[in-house]
Formats: structure tokens, C-alpha cells, sequence
């Protein structure tokens, strides 16, 4: 290849290729040209207790104001919140998803045990990243598009052992400001 040639080739390479896809240490996780953004950490009531799952997101330094990445991965507790990938067996039981509907809105679909939860993830007026789902309180309502402020993976069992997903229980804060409590909406897949 010639010198030319390679040249062109990395001056057009998005950002996110210099993006980790492995374990990386959490001041690692911005590299040149990238701002790292944590939107959403979701504890398990199942598996290692010191691996939760997290929504993190990037934007170009160069535009704040618009998402470079969105990525559910795992987060090492233990390990000063050392990222890593879902592990191929995860993705046995998981399918991520990851959609960009606009310059700062992306969508991020966990599927899983015939389920789907829908989350947006989207910047705000200070290039803050925020994840958005549609949540159904003990009483019924449906609040629609609540900022999730924290999330718990729970699971479904038989005879106390996980076997599925049952809920992703989150709270969150609406439009106007008020709090809620509630499981994250889902849409059930055929089986």
C-alpha cells in the first residue's frame, strides 16, 4: 500500500476506531479526540456481584453535540469499574442492538428470554448523555421517555434459580421533574 494511499485511508477512519472493544480500565475509556460519557449503571439481583452492566456512551471533541458510540458492556466493580464486552457466552442469551436515529439520539435494544427493552440514549443541552425508557409503575402508569437514573436487572427463577430475565427495574425522572419507580416497558418477542 502505498504512503498515499495509508494516509487517506486514516484520515478518513472514524473515531470510534480507536475505540476499546476489551477489557479496559476506566481511564482508558476516552481516547484521543473522544469524550467517555456514563449514562446508565444496571445492577443484577444474579451472577458475579461485582460485575454490573452499564450504558456509556462517546462523543467526538470535536462535536459535543452529536454521539460517536453507544455500548452495553460490562462493568468490574471489584476492578475499579474496569470495562469488558459481553463475553460470547452472554451473547448466548442477549442480543444487543444499537441504533442511531439522529446525530445525538441512538437506540439501544437489549433482547433476551423473548424480550425486548428499548432504551434512547440522548444528549443534552450541555453534551451530558442520558438513557430514556418508557416505565410502568405498581400502579399501572405508563411513564413515557423517563430519564433512567438507575437500573436492576432481575431475574426469573425456578425453585431460586435464575433461569430468565423477568424485569429491568429502574428509576428515573420525568419531564417536569417528578420521580418514579417502576419496571422499564417490554415487548414480548415470539418465541
Amino acid at each position: 500500500m502505498s504512503l498515499l494511499l495509508a494516509f487517506a485511508l486514516s484520515a478518513t477512519a472514524p473515531l470510534t476506531a480507536g475505540l476499546p472493544n476489551a477489557e479496559t480500565a476506566c481511564d482508558a475509556l476516552a481516547p484521543q479526540g473522544l469524550a467517555h460519557h456514563e449514562a446508565l449503571r444496571i445492577d443484577r439481583d444474579f451472577g458475579k456481584p461485582e460485575f454490573d452492566l452499564v450504558v456509556d456512551a462517546w462523543t467526538p471533541s470535536a462535536a459535543p453535540d452529536e454521539l460517536a458510540d453507544v455500548r452495553l458492556w460490562w462493568v468490574k466493580t471489584s476492578a475499579a469499574d474496569q470495562r469488558s464486552p459481553l463475553s460470547t457466552r452472554s451473547k448466548k442469551y442477549v442480543d444487543v442492538v444499537t441504533i442511531e436515529n439522529a446525530p445525538d439520539d441512538w437506540s439501544l435494544k437489549l433482547r433476551g428470554d423473548h424480550k425486548e427493552f428499548s432504551f434512547d440514549i440522548e444528549l443534552d443541552d450541555e453534551g451530558r448523555a442520558h438513557v430514556f425508557t418508557d416505565v410502568v409503575r405498581e400502579d399501572g402508569v405508563e411513564v413515557r421517555h423517563c430519564r433512567a437514573t438507575t437500573g436492576r436487572l432481575r431475574a426469573r427463577r425456578l425453585l431460586g434459580i435464575p433461569v430468565g430475565i423477568d424485569a429491568l427495574v429502574v428509576d428515573c425522572t420525568d419531564a417536569e421533574g417528578r420521580q418514579h419507580h417502576g419496571r422499564a416497558a417490554v415487548r414480548k418477542l415470539r418465541r
